[in-house]
């Protein structure tokens, strides 16, 4: 099953986006998972950064994830990725060896190499349809940074595709994004959320009110 057909209760209790000590995060899985639980979570997702090249063992970290499903008998443990958009055919910077071994894939823009508004978008829509990618992580993050801005036509375009790819928008904590005018056209189309606090620390890892406040949000722009 894709977590895109995962039931909406599930959505609702869930961080779907965590960093730990294998990458840029500061805590274990085992950390997290306890403080999860101690949050009120259901399930959390561990999205480590990733690139063709890894600077750490994958494998180290799926035993751990494995080892913590058996120790937190209470607790849906997710592994994903978190992998950056390359060119504008919208590679990813991902082993082809890791895919099969992935519940899902966060596609993100962060270092790219084309830096116009319509090399965004073609990249964007490459993403979109590739496959093997489920969500698309701090929607707009990469087109703020740049200073342009997507209109409505642009947002529905965008929205419909997700839709009709199976994508997931994250609605990111860490950087408030998407946008309330982004939610609400996605909303309107139809577009289906997740909510990821793309924490980097057990103290930055929400409770399940934080997780449940940023759902009442984004029913507020519906």
């Amino acid at each position: 099953m894709r977590i895109y057909d995962l039931p909406m209760e599930r959505l609702k209790s869930t961080d779907f986006h965590i960093h730990t000590s294998y990458s840029d995060g500061r805590n274990t899985v085992y950390e997290y998972c306890q403080r999860a639980l101690e949050n009120g979570l259901e399930a959390i997702a561990f999205t480590e950064h990733v690139r063709r090249n890894l600077t750490y063992d994958f494998s180290e970290l799926r035993k751990d994830v494995f080892k913590a499903r058996e120790m937190y008998k209470d607790l849906n443990i997710y592994i994903g990725c978190e992998a950056k958009v390359l060119d504008l055919s919208g590679s990813l910077d991902i082993p082809n060896s890791l895919i099969g071994k992935l519940d899902f894939i966060t596609a993100v823009f962060h270092s790219f190499r084309y830096h116009g508004k319509e090399d965004y978008l073609t990249a964007l829509r490459s993403m979109i349809c590739d496959p093997h990618v489920d969500v698309w992580g701090h929607p707009t993050l990469y087109a703020s940074r740049m200073g342009f801005a997507l209109d409505r036509d642009e947002i529905t375009e965008i929205v419909e595709l997700c839709i009709e790819n199976a994508i997931l928008l994250e609605r990111n904590i860490k950087y408030g994004l998407p946008d309330c005018e982004f939610i609400s056209i996605a909303l309107e189309t139809g577009a289906r959320f997740i909510i990821g606090s793309d924490s980097h620390s057990i103290e930055q890892l929400p409770t399940r009110e934080r997780i449940e406040s940023e759902w009442e949000l984004l029913q507020r722009y519906k």
